[in-house]
């Protein structure tokens, strides 16, 4: 069984605008994502849409701008069913109140502070430089950890084109020695990066980051759905942040992966008021 993953990042590390950052991870079998593309795509055919990105239609911009149409009753509606979609083909773990267990696409989100990254790498110097490569790397753990627990035999990584999480999971997957130390990067046979206007996938999973970047923030109807639903979203805090698993750190600097820009200078900067 090959477990396909589709990875899309919220918020950027180089903008002042932000507080925080992350990263949505949807995983699930060739026969499960292949039901709910036909069902996601239906969707979009019926409110006469190319695709969903959220941002954007929240915002009315772009594609979704009023002169094209849109509106935010539309838009609320398209998304609404865009939620009806994923509520149909989402995995439910056993002993969720309510609801009967189910297989099925298994979401995950996490979510960094950045003021708990400064001060985290202020505490542990050694902690990788990126914010990015911490939040890929996590939500690769998860993946992995996820296939396993369900006999998957091999992988597919695909990630949204030009997020930065893509090269720290790339690296890893290419360099020998880290593929050799991460013991299931064996069983990874792709990491690719895909348009996300063609990939529903993709598109499912641009809507968890948005949502977990907005959460506590929940004024329309389908982000509220959005936040019943049973999917993990940890909050990788400081106090997780400086405990990383024993001799991990040592692993990472023996690889000498390319060094890649730190994001640490950017986050220490006073931020928009």
């Amino acid at each position: 069984m090959v477990l396909k993953s589709y990875f899309d990042g919220s918020n950027q590390a180089d903008s002042s605008q932000y507080d925080r950052i992350s990263i949505a991870a949807v995983c699930g079998t060739g026969k499960q994502w292949k039901r709910f593309d036909r069902d996601w795509n239906k969707v979009l055919y019926r409110h006469r849409a190319g695709y969903l990105h959220t941002t954007d239609a929240v915002s009315l911009r772009n594609d979704f701008k009023k002169e094209k149409g849109w509106t935010v009753r539309r838009v609320d509606s398209f998304i609404g069913d865009c939620v009806g979609v994923i509520e149909r083909h989402m995995m439910i773990p056993d002993g969720v109140l309510g609801k009967r267990p189910k297989e099925g696409l298994y979401p995950v989100t996490l979510t960094i502070l950045f003021d708990d990254w400064v001060r985290a790498v202020k505490t542990l110097p050694d902690l990788p430089n990126s914010i990015e490569e911490l939040c890929a790397t996590e939500s690769l753990g998860f993946v992995l950890r996820w296939g396993k627990h369900i006999g998957t035999k091999k992988y597919e990584l695909h990630f949204d084109r030009g997020e930065k999480f893509y090269g720290h999971i790339h690296d890893r997957w290419t360099h020998p020695k880290a593929k050799k130390d991460i013991e299931l990067m064996k069983d990874v046979i792709s990491v690719d990066e895909a348009i996300s206007t063609h990939v529903p996938a993709l598109q499912m999973a641009d809507l968890f980051a948005w949502c977990i970047n907005h959460v506590n923030k929940e004024t329309r109807e389908w982000h509220i759905r959005m936040h019943r639903l049973p999917w993990r979203a940890p909050l990788l805090d400081y106090e997780h942040l400086i405990k990383p698993i024993p001799r991990v750190l040592d692993s990472i600097a023996s690889w000498k992966l390319p060094p890649r820009k730190s994001s640490v200078k950017n986050l220490s900067k006073p931020k928009r008021t």
